[in-house]
């Protein structure tokens, strides 16, 4: 179920938006009625929309929406902006602080409707896109591990195979046999740590449909 949280000083107001919004299945409605209340809510339990007046005493729509999308764990939450004025100055200083979408005062209930499930619409598809992309760049880890590890691995667990009959061996081939399970460890240690340091994924056909990371490209500095 969609959360909405609606901010609003006017209590007629905000109770006609509920109002509204409850005609239609699938919304969990809140009210804030100030700025303060709003952020509160917002960082308590962020909803999946804000329908923000524009014009409040205190901490104004404007100042709200710009803390919505200034904090990493909320930005990306849709902000429809409810507000009587319609001056073009209003609607482009609320565009550049990251409101997503305008509706003005006194609104026609089936714009409101729309324009919330359209939204509520975009950030699902987003939200989709974003685990899909998860799930492929996991999908490709998977698979650089796999391929990368496999041959040390195998030389770390044939040396140690090898070493079970130590008695059969001489010092020479015991030595070796260390010495090769260390380097093929090293390796693996390296892979690891490169692993770790990646903070963008740049993928290259392996076989198939699969994908694997490479490692040296990713971890190129990115050129502006």
């Amino acid at each position: 179920m969609a959360k909405i949280l609606i901010v609003d000083d006017d209590p007629n107001v905000a109770l006609l938006v509920k109002m509204t919004l409850s005609k239609h299945d699938g919304y969990s409605l809140e009210i804030a009625v100030n700025g303060d209340k709003a952020l509160e809510r917002i960082r308590e339990a962020p909803p999946d929309l804000v329908l923000l007046d524009l014009m409040m005493p205190g901490i104004d729509g404007i100042e709200v929406c710009r803390r919505i999308k200034s904090d990493e764990k909320t930005k990306f939450i849709p902000v429809l902006m409810l507000t009587a004025k319609r001056e073009a100055s209003d609607m482009i200083l609320g565009m550049e602080v990251g409101a997503n979408d305008y509706i003005t005062k006194p609104f026609n209930p089936e714009e409101l409707v729309a324009r919330v499930r359209v939204h509520l619409r975009i950030k699902a598809l987003e939200k989709e896109s974003a685990a899909r992309v998860e799930l492929e760049t996991a999908l490709g880890m998977s698979v650089t591990l796999q391929h990368k590890i496999n041959n040390p691995l195998t030389g770390v667990v044939g040396n140690i195979e090898l070493l079970k009959d130590w008695e059969k061996l001489s010092k020479e081939d015991i030595d070796e046999a260390i010495e090769s399970a260390y380097v093929c460890a090293l390796r693996i240690k390296n892979i690891i740590k490169q692993m770790g340091k990646l903070n963008r994924v740049i993928s290259t056909p392996y076989i198939g449909d699969q994908k694997m990371i490479d490692i040296d490209k990713s971890l190129e500095e990115k050129k502006e």
